[in-house]
């Protein structure tokens, strides 16, 4: 998370326009689409206009198929505008491989994108502001 967004600010800096979204708030904007407020569609164009869309915390949505529908969605867009997608997530390759399906992942790969497994322990622990006082 901290070098995302550490490419986020770099960006914004350039200029460049930054969204990270986490599935959870993602899933709670899709489903006010459907209580009358923004249209799904208008989300969607939302989501792929940035510069760079970084997803966080995948794998902690509840699975379903409506949310790998709207998953697909979201990458499939970006990647056919040549717009990037960031994913982070805790997951090794093949839980994300069962939470978002062969075929998201497939176009996650597409043209190059990578798959980068920082495997070392949290650095929350190591946040003062972050840890518990007693």
């Amino acid at each position: 998370n901290h070098l995302a967004a550490a490419i986020g600010n770099h960006l914004l800096a350039g200029g460049h326009s930054v969204l990270v979204v986490t599935i959870p708030d993602l899933m709670l904007r899709v489903r006010e689409c459907y209580d009358g407020g923004q249209s799904e569609a208008s989300l969607l164009d939302d989501l792929c206009k940035v510069d760079l869309l970084v997803l966080d915390e995948v794998g902690i949505q509840r699975g379903s198929s409506g949310e790998k529908v709207i998953l697909n969605q979201v990458i499939d867009r970006r990647l056919s505008s040549m717009r990037p997608v960031g994913v982070l997530t805790n997951l090794n390759h093949e839980g994300l491989l069962d939470s978002l399906g062969a075929r998201v992942i497939d176009r996650l790969q597409m043209d190059g994108g990578m798959w980068v497994n920082f495997d070392w322990g949290s650095y929350r622990k190591n946040v003062s502001h972050l840890r518990i006082v007693k």
